[in-house]
């Protein structure tokens, strides 16, 4: 193996392993010729060969005992001799143009599965929101999507009509339980282009039991008002999708929702979801509850889900298609790295604070220099640890804060 850590440390000496990540499953620790250890691993980079050769994507060996960065041999062995004289491993995607950004944490439901329930409830403020726009001007998308319903937000379509004025295309999703005739007429004439609505049963009694507080009944009366209206109206927008979550107890009812939401102004199937195992989420579920967390149980939603998702596909159009009709950049996988499982998340998450975090399954700030209110998209984008994360999290070095990701397997 060639040393190559001078030029490492030449080209960006911040990006480095976190000092704690998960184990590389089914990976073997690599033996580093340098300090002897089996504490050694495999991360991806393009590396500059001569004065002009990039070769893209090549092994880059990290020693996590030593600090050293190697080429095996094997990667430059018909390059006549040539020798790396740079490398980049600034690999993920960073030109993002989807924000989503938390309206409110508030809710008029009391779902037992959302962490919301357990955060803080308050609301974005409109100078901080238009702040963030200032801030992020290359923005394209803007998801109004949190932990809370959007529209229970006082100045929610004040918010969404400040991004339309710019020409960023606004994207919701909702409970589905305020869609008021007001609120409906409002929805149409603010531009938003989707509004997803999220049903979790195809059953009144069986939705109300996980929706705490919430009708059915009420909501798909809702979705057939915004329809109608929107229809009447001669408006083109918004689109109604259909979202959701399954449990083991209703992991057999997406055809029934389905056919559900299409009779009552559905045109769209975004995506259904089992109950979220992450470690963040653990603590906020009932002990009843944790049963459906096992691996077994998990597996049979997923593939309840698969198994007729194929299905809805064939009833509602799919929210890839719609969002390539509309030019939505809605594609959010990013690149794959070649070596094992990676997260290289396109969109940019934010709190109602502003404050960006690795995705939206994380509620907690990790950095004050992070904030889209007080600093601009370049500025956190460019920021060291900011880097570093998303260096470490498209090399599939994941963080404790990520156990559970789907991500991961």
């Amino acid at each position: 193996m060639i040393d190559i850590s001078d030029l490492w440390l030449r080209a960006h000496p911040h990006l480095r392993p976190l000092p704690r990540h998960l184990p590389l499953s089914q990976e073997p620790a690599l033996h580093c010729s340098a300090c002897g250890q089996d504490g050694a691993f495999s991360v991806i980079a393009h590396v500059r060969f001569g004065e002009n050769h990039w070769q893209e994507n090549s092994r880059v060996i990290c020693c996590e005992s030593c600090g050293k960065w190697f080429l095996p041999e094997d990667s430059f062995s018909q390059l006549n001799g040539l020798m790396p004289t740079a490398v980049d491993a600034r690999l993920w995607s960073r030109s993002p143009s989807f924000l989503n950004i938390e309206p409110t944490t508030r809710c008029n439901f009391s779902c037992w599965y959302c962490v919301g329930r357990q955060m803080e409830q308050k609301d974005i403020t409109p100078e901080n929101f238009q702040q963030v726009l200032d801030n992020f001007p290359s923005v394209k998308t803007l998801a109004l999507v949190g932990e809370g319903e959007p529209l229970m937000h006082k100045g929610f379509f004040d918010m969404a009509r400040m991004a339309t004025d710019r020409g960023i295309r606004v994207v919701i999703v909702s409970n589905g339980s305020t869609f008021s005739t007001s609120n409906v007429k409002k929805i149409c004439e603010s531009g938003i282009a989707y509004v997803s609505v999220s049903i979790d049963s195809s059953d009144a009694a069986t939705f109300a039991e996980s929706r705490i507080g919430g009708d059915l009944n009420q909501v798909l009366t809702g979705m057939k008002r915004l329809a109608t209206y929107r229809d009447e109206h001669g408006f083109r927008y918004p689109r109604i999708g259909l979202k959701g979550t399954l449990f083991t107890h209703t992991q057999d009812q997406l055809p029934e929702i389905v056919a559900l939401a299409k009779a009552h102004g559905a045109e769209i199937f975004e995506s259904f979801q089992p109950l979220n195992p992450m470690s963040n989420y653990l603590p906020i579920y009932p002990e009843a509850q944790l049963p459906a967390l096992t691996s077994e149980a998990q597996s049979q939603v997923v593939s309840a889900i698969q198994r007729d998702s194929k299905a809805a596909f064939a009833q509602l159009e799919s929210v890839e298609d719609f969002c390539i009709e509309e030019g939505i950049a809605y594609s959010n996988s990013g690149r794959p790295n070649g070596l094992r499982a990676n997260c290289d998340e396109e969109w940019l998450y934010a709190l109602l604070s502003g404050d960006v975090t690795p995705c939206c399954q994380i509620k907690t700030p990790i950095s004050p220099n992070w904030n889209l209110t007080r600093h601009s998209i370049d500025d956190v984008l460019a920021d060291e640890t900011y880097e570093n994360t998303r260096f470490n999290l498209w090399n599939g070095l994941f963080p404790d804060y990520c156990k559970g990701c789907y991500k991961i397997k």
